[in-house]
C-alpha cells in the first residue's frame, strides 16, 4: 500500500509498505481524508522523534475489511476515527486524567493515518470510531477529534454563564474554542496578530477582539472588563501570552495551558502574585472517548460552523506544500487524499 514516511522536516517520501492484516475483532480502512494536526507538525519538526515514520491521526475512511467478531460497522461504511483510549481503571483514569493513562499514550492507529490503508484495533472500534451521516461532508468530520479536545478542556474549567474568556490564537483550535464557549454561555475576547483571522472571530462570536500589536493587552482588557478576565485560553503559549493571561485575570480566575509552547517553555512566574490573588494555573492535553462522542453529536448535527476552516484538499504527494502552508498560517488546515 501507498504511505507517506517522514524523514525529516524536509523530506517526506511516497512509498510502497505492507498492507495490515486484521485479526477477528479488527478492521480495515481506506483512508478518504486525513488532516494535518499542530501535535503532527510537532513530531515532524522534532529532530528527536524516530524518523522515518508514518504520522498522521486525523482520519475519515470507508471500511474494505472487518474481522468476523465486528458487528458495528460493515464493508463500505465511511467512518471517523481518533487514535488514544483510556484504560479506564488505572490510577490515573480513576482521578480522571485520562490522557495521563500509560494505555491512553501506548493506543494508535496503525500505521498512522497518511498512508493508504489504516488497521482499528478492538478498543479503536469500540470507542473512538463513528459512522460519519451520509448528509455530513466527511472533511467536515476531521475536525471531530481537535473538537473533542476543546470539550475536554471545557470541562477542566470551572466557569459560569456570562463569564469572560480571552481565547488568544484564532487558528483552528482557537475558532472551535470560541464557538463552543458561546454555546455554554460564556463570552469571548480573542486575541490574536492576524486582523483577517480576528473578523472571522468576530464573525464565530467572539464578542471583543484584540490585535495586540503596538497595544497593551492589559489595558484593552480592562476597558472591556475592569475586573479583568475569568478565564483564559491559551492556544498560544510562551512567555507573552501566559505573562498577559496572568496581568489580565481578575482576582481568583483561571488561566488554561492549551497549546505546546515548544522551545519557549520555561520563563519566571511571580509565585506570590499568583498566591495572593488565587490565581489557577492549568492544562489540558488531548481529548477521551466520551469528548470525541459529544464531538460527533456536535459536527454530525451542525451545531458549529466548519465550513470557514476549510481549505482546498491536496494530494498526499503534496504533503509538503500542505505542511509549508500551514506553517505560514496561509490556511486553517491542511487536508489530503492519495
Amino acid at each position: 500500500m501507498k504511505a507517506l514516511l517522514c524523514y525529516s522536516q524536509d523530506e517526506f517520501k511516497l512509498e510502497e509498505i505492507d498492507k495490515p492484516g486484521v485479526l477477528e475483532d479488527e478492521m480495515l480502512i481506506e483512508m478518504l481524508y486525513t488532516g494535518l494536526c499542530g501535535s503532527d507538525i510537532v513530531k515532524i519538526i522534532d529532530p528527536e522523534v524516530k524518523k522515518p515514520a508514518v504520522f498522521g491521526h486525523e482520519v475519515v475512511g470507508r471500511v474494505v475489511e472487518t474481522g468476523k467478531n465486528v458487528k458495528q460497522f460493515k464493508k463500505g461504511d465511511i467512518v471517523v476515527t481518533a487514535h488514544h483510549i483510556p484504560c479506564y481503571k488505572c490510577h490515573y483514569c480513576l482521578h480522571g486524567n485520562h490522557s495521563m493513562c500509560r494505555h491512553f499514550k501506548e493506543t494508535n492507529i496503525y500505521p498512522g493515518s497518511f498512508c493508504q490503508y489504516i488497521r482499528l484495533s478492538a478498543e479503536h472500534i469500540k470507542y473512538t470510531t463513528f459512522k460519519v451521516p451520509p448528509d455530513l461532508n466527511p472533511v467536515e468530520a476531521l475536525f471531530i477529534e481537535p473538537l473533542a479536545c476543546c470539550i475536554r478542556a471545557l470541562d477542566r474549567i470551572e466557569f459560569h454563564k456570562n463569564d469572560l474568556f480571552s481565547v488568544v490564537g484564532t487558528w483552528v483550535i482557537g475558532m472551535l474554542f470560541i464557538q463552543l464557549i458561546k454555546s455554554s454561555g460564556g463570552k469571548v475576547v480573542a486575541i490574536d496578530l492576524d486582523d483577517e483571522r480576528l473578523s472571522l472571530a468576530r464573525i464565530l462570536g467572539a464578542e471583543h477582539i484584540i490585535n495586540p500589536s503596538g497595544k497593551v493587552v492589559t489595558t484593552e482588557i480592562k476597558n472591556v472588563a475592569a475586573e479583568g478576565i475569568d478565564v483564559a485560553v491559551l492556544t498560544v503559549t510562551n512567555k507573552n501570552t501566559l505573562g498577559d493571561a496572568l496581568s489580565y485575570l481578575r482576582d481568583g480566575g483561571t488561566v488554561n495551558i492549551f497549546g505546546a509552547s515548544g522551545k519557549e517553555s520555561r520563563f519566571e512566574v511571580d509565585l506570590e502574585n499568583i498566591y495572593k490573588r488565587e490565581l489557577t494555573i492549568m492544562s489540558s492535553y488531548s481529548a477521551t472517548p466520551e469528548s470525541l462522542r459529544r464531538a460527533f453529536v456536535i459536527v454530525a448535527g451542525k451545531k458549529i460552523n466548519i465550513s470557514p476552516l476549510l481549505s482546498k484538499v491536496l494530494p498526499l504527494s503534496d504533503f509538503k506544500k500542505g505542511l509549508d502552508l500551514m506553517m505560514q498560517r496561509k490556511i486553517y488546515k491542511a487536508v489530503f487524499k492519495l
